[in-house]
């Protein structure tokens, strides 16, 4: 808790919310074979997959005939299923956007979407209207982590874009704002292997741990 309340909270309200951004995995392909779940039960995956499906908008269109239909298991992601037992486990939640990372990280952050698909470099789509831009009126304090789409986003006081490790510090520090958007780097985002972007990526496990090690710190502020 702060230590000082905002002016726009109340004392005893919740003071402080993370929202920890991952990549490119469905409720069944993750959650599938969680007990009492509303799931459907795969093969099983290798971790990592050997590469990352097309989920272009097009490629939903035809998602019944060209989907990947393979799951992990908790041996896999043995933290994710053991917050699931702890928590809340949303098996009617679904993806806003039937498209792309973008898209969906837009509705994250702004409740909606002029995108369909990943946009091209120079796309002057933006959203007059955000979460950011609502906190800021209410004077709250609000932080990007590690996330791109804040560059969509009209309005607000700058993009606030930190590195994702000082995430850790500010934590450990007791120094967040009251919301966070947390997105990790590329080779624990758990976003399945793509030619596109450099370096190891895609082990479910290892970017579980990276999960683990943010909750902690949480904890430990």
């Amino acid at each position: 808790m702060s230590r000082h309340t905002p002016s726009g909270l109340s004392k005893g309200k919740i003071q402080h919310i993370v929202i920890i951004v991952k990549e490119n995995h469905t409720f069944d392909n993750y959650s599938g074979t969680f007990p009492n779940a509303d799931g459907f039960q795969m093969p099983r995956s290798p971790n990592p997959p050997p590469r990352d499906p097309d989920h272009r908008h097009s490629a939903w269109l035809t998602r019944d005939k060209t989907s990947v239909r393979q799951q992990f298991v908790q041996a896999d992601l043995p933290a994710y299923f053991e917050y699931a037992k702890l928590f809340t486990l949303c098996d009617h939640f679904f993806t806003e956007v039937a498209g792309p990372s973008t898209p969906n990280h837009l509705m994250l952050i702004g409740a909606d979407s002029p995108l369909i698909d990943n946009p091209k470099p120079g796309d002057p789509s933006r959203l007059n209207t955000s979460l950011p831009l609502s906190l800021e009126k209410q004077q709250l304090t609000w932080a990007n982590y590690g996330g791109y789409a804040f560059q969509y986003l009209n309005g607000i006081q700058g993009i606030r874009k930190h590195a994702s490790d000082q995430f850790k510090m500010d934590a450990g520090e007791g120094k967040l704002p009251n919301i966070s958007w947390l997105y990790a780097p590329s080779q624990y985002d758990e976003h399945p292997p793509d030619r596109q972007r450099a370096g190891p990526m895609g082990n479910v496990t290892t970017g579980m741990q990276w999960t683990v090690d943010q909750v902690n710190a949480l904890h430990l502020g």
